[in-house]
């Protein structure tokens, strides 16, 4: 779901239904990348106009374009300057997406800790939106992805979750198949070292921001209540058993057992909050973006003006893929759900795994009777 603020999951599930697994199958990586292609969408860029403008064109294609229509045309002087910034010199175009932190830890979501099929097609969609450009404009474009590990630090995510998750990029990598030049990892760890004075600037802004949220500052408390029931469900429960955690998302249980865990869940997701939201404004002050890939352009799921928007994975999915378990449906569809809803949403799955994958849980499920 569309947000300036934060890309909204869909609602977790408040019974344990995990999937109901059949049979399992161990998967080369070029397997893999041949189920994926169904999922690839067709894009065209606008015949007429100038480089600028056909380049601009691909993000208000339907299976780009992700939130408000009205923000690209609204901004369009401005996008194409942008753009005429790499075309006039010749040069490929510098994309930026912050995205790829770590697998959520909250068991209804998925029990992985590397990246899955995914964030592979979560890849794919940058690829076809390159590979577009490049039809227009032959340098084409270069997509750095700005991984977010450093959010663990805003929610208390185990750091060995974080370095399980990166060590699996590589792979997910190999089998999205971008080309050469297409794709770059950076991880943002590094504002720690790069940003003078980083940790008293960020508990700064942190408590700068709570001060704001206690004088009722519209633009704060707008961003606080589109957010804060998101960031409820990614706080970390994995000490938990599974059926408290559902229980514990839903509102309609009154159990005196599911005060401890429900406080846990509003307290660290209402601290989360405003280390996240410090840790962007602190981003944007100090033109961290703009020192390591100068004149970039951004592209998010979080709609907004300043923004270039794409779809993440296809349009019926409405779960990120660090949140939720990929599925290939019968039909060829691939969707992203919940692994605590599986044994419900769908019928019985074979169990996906990559052949010498790390991480023991499987890379995606197949459903082999809807």
């Amino acid at each position: 779901m569309p947000s300036p603020y934060t890309y909204v999951n869909s609602v977790l599930p408040t019974s344990w239904a995990p999937p109901r697994i059949v049979r399992e199958r161990i998967c080369s990586e070029s397997e893999l990348a041949e189920l994926v292609l169904s999922n690839d969408p067709a894009i065209a860029a606008a015949r007429d106009g100038s480089i600028e403008e056909r380049i601009l064109s691909v993000f208000v294609h339907e299976e780009v374009l992700f939130g408000d229509p009205g923000f690209i045309p609204a901004n369009r002087d401005r996008w194409l300057e942008n753009i005429g910034h790499f075309v006039k010199q010749d040069l490929p175009l510098q994309f930026v997406a912050m995205a790829f932190a770590y697998k959520m830890p909250n068991p209804l979501k998925t029990n992985r800790m590397a990246p899955d099929i995914g964030e592979v097609l979560m890849l794919r969609r940058f690829k076809a939106v390159l590979d577009t450009i490049e039809t227009i404009y032959a340098p084409g474009g270069r997509l750095t992805i700005l991984e977010e590990g450093i959010l663990g630090r805003c929610q208390g995510v185990d750091q060995a979750s974080i370095d399980a998750y990166r060590r699996g990029t590589p792979a997910c990598a190999r089998i999205a198949n971008l080309k050469e030049g297409q794709l770059d990892f950076h991880s943002l760890d590094d504002m720690v070292h790069q940003i003078p004075n980083f940790e008293a600037r960020w508990l700064f802004e942190q408590e700068r921001m709570r001060e704001l949220w206690q004088q009722d500052d519209p633009a704060v408390l707008d961003a606080y209540n589109v957010t804060f029931p998101n960031a409820r469900t990614s706080v970390p429960m994995l000490d938990y058993p599974h059926a408290v955690v559902a229980a514990a998302y839903d509102a309609s249980q009154t159990d005196s057992a599911l005060r401890y865990p429900r406080d846990y869940i509003d307290k660290i997701a209402h601290r989360k909050f405003f280390a996240y939201r410090s840790l962007l404004a602190l981003r944007d002050a100090t033109g961290f973006l703009h020192d390591l890939r100068p004149h970039a352009l951004k592209l998010t799921v979080s709609p907004k003006p300043e923004n270039l928007s794409v779809v993440p994975i296809n349009r019926w999915s409405g779960i990120l893929p660090y949140h939720g378990v990929p599925v290939l449906h019968a039909d060829g569809r691939w969707e992203i759900l919940y692994l605590g809803s599986l044994g419900s949403a769908v019928g019985h799955v074979e169990a996906l795994h990559l052949d010498g994958d790390e991480d023991a849980a499987p890379i995606a499920y197949r459903v082999v009777s809807e």
